[in-house]
């Protein structure tokens, strides 16, 4: 159904968007115009940052670990890339890119996650 590269693609384009999301979006907050949501003080656009950096290596190391651990085994590593996805929109995604980054990281989880469980249940429903 779904190779396991479609999902590697997708999470790592996920994740390259949401990294380049959290430079350009503190970069963009360094002016005066508040492109960033604040903390407090200034700091508030490269915590924004630092979190969409975070967040964007785990889902690259998530991705390339369900890639060489093969899909027929992933169900955690979908998972991980689902919740990944959507803490790193809820915390940063009022940054574009990190938006459009955090879907692709949902859907390549979603992905995953049905072509395990679509797979056992095929593999058993052939045994009976």
């Amino acid at each position: 159904m779904v190779q396991r590269s479609v999902v590697t693609v997708l999470g790592a384009l996920g994740a390259i968007l949401i990294i380049l999301g959290g430079i350009l979006g503190f970069l963009l907050s360094i002016g005066n115009d508040d492109f960033g949501g604040r903390f407090g003080m200034d700091s508030g656009a490269l915590v924004y940052g630092i979190v969409a950096v975070v967040i964007g290596m785990l889902i690259l190391l998530f991705s390339g670990y369900t890639h060489f651990r093969g899909a027929d085994r992933s169900v955690v590593g979908g998972i991980v890339l689902i919740v990944l996805g959507a803490v790193g929109w809820a915390v940063v995604g009022g940054w574009v890119l990190v938006a459009i980054g955090s879907v692709l990281a949902v859907l390549a989880g979603l992905l995953l996650c049905a072509e395990v469980l679509l797979g056992e249940s095929r593999s058993r429903g052939t045994r009976t």
